[in-house]
């Protein structure tokens, strides 16, 4: 069984000679995607940022974790369209008109628009992270204008960051930027995003690798409802979904089904989960340590998919 990953982020991308320049896109390769806007591969970037003058940019931040091309995809048009999108309530929306001046073009406008899409719902089990690769814009998230405040969720599992290293581009004259400038910008961010991204695909890999090595110990017995399942039996009915603790010390393993019924169970009480598909997450039976429910899920899909083939 060979590893499989998956990366699907949105994105925003500010001109470092006109900071009033934003682009908003998404890829499953954003070091890759940088390099096609700033025309350092022929192939691939978007019109509007090859205009005259807004090269290089600086991809300031991404939303990542999204399941898959169709979800992160929706979220970008959401974050492209705010004022009139159907994840914002119209009596919410910062603004109504596409052309509101420069209030949609406003750097706090478009970080309060990532702040209401998160809240949303839809997004909101989803447990999406926010990676800042520039200190300004991460300040400017926290001051949050327009009191926008997350759901409780995103502090608790930390999805929010910033990149160590992160850039400040109060340490340059933008007014009189020399091309050595603009190189060293440029190389620094792609720098910042590609070792973000290269780390992101890393832990994919050895997570994967561990839980198939796992997986080749044939019979295992569920914990909560003491059921087997093997792995490397020829019978299907024997491969249902599992999930596996993320703590590489630990070697927690349960049904999917099982274990989400029970961090139901614990976050909205005996009862009260009727209504309820999916948790948020919650603590390994085993180590204790917290658990995203929404990274669970992906490594046991890319797991099954790994097992049929």
């Amino acid at each position: 069984m060979g590893a499989v990953t998956q990366f699907y982020c949105c994105y925003l991308l500010q001109s470092v000679e006109h900071r009033q320049s934003f682009y908003i896109g998404s890829s499953p390769n954003p070091p890759r995607r940088l390099r096609q806007h700033n025309g350092e591969l022929v192939r691939g970037g978007a019109y509007r940022t090859k205009r005259k003058g807004s090269r290089p940019w600086e991809m300031i931040m991404i939303v990542y974790g999204f399941p898959n091309k169709i979800v992160a995809l929706q979220f970008e048009h959401a974050w492209q369209h705010g004022y009139k999108t159907r994840f914002i309530k119209e009596n919410n929306r910062l603004i109504n008109k596409k052309n509101s001046g420069s209030a949609g073009r406003n750097i706090h406008y478009k970080l309060a628009l990532v702040r209401q899409l998160m809240n949303h719902t839809f997004f909101k089990f989803m447990n999406l992270g926010i990676q800042f690769f520039n200190s300004e814009t991460a300040a400017i998230f926290e001051q949050n204008k327009f009191k926008i405040e997350l759901d409780p969720c995103y502090k608790e599992f930390e999805k929010i960051q910033l990149s160590e290293n992160s850039l400040s581009l109060s340490d340059y004259n933008l007014k009189q930027l020399t091309i050595d400038d603009l190189s060293d910008i440029s190389d620094a961010n792609k720098d910042l995003v590609t070792t973000f991204y290269d780390a992101s695909i890393e832990l994919d890999k050895v997570r994967m690798e561990r839980y198939t090595e796992r997986m080749m110990d044939g019979s295992i017995r569920c914990p909560i409802c003491h059921d087997e399942f093997n792995y490397i039996s020829e019978d299907p009915d024997l491969k249902p979904f599992v999930v596996l603790c993320t703590n590489e010390d630990c070697n927690y393993i349960s049904h999917m089904s099982c274990l989400c019924r029970k961090f139901i169970k614990e976050e909205y009480g005996e009862g009260n989960e009727t209504n309820i598909l999916i948790p948020r997450g919650g603590k390994c039976p085993h180590c204790d340590i917290l658990l995203e429910w929404t990274i669970l899920t992906r490594y046991s899909l890319m797991l099954k998919e790994i097992s049929s083939k």
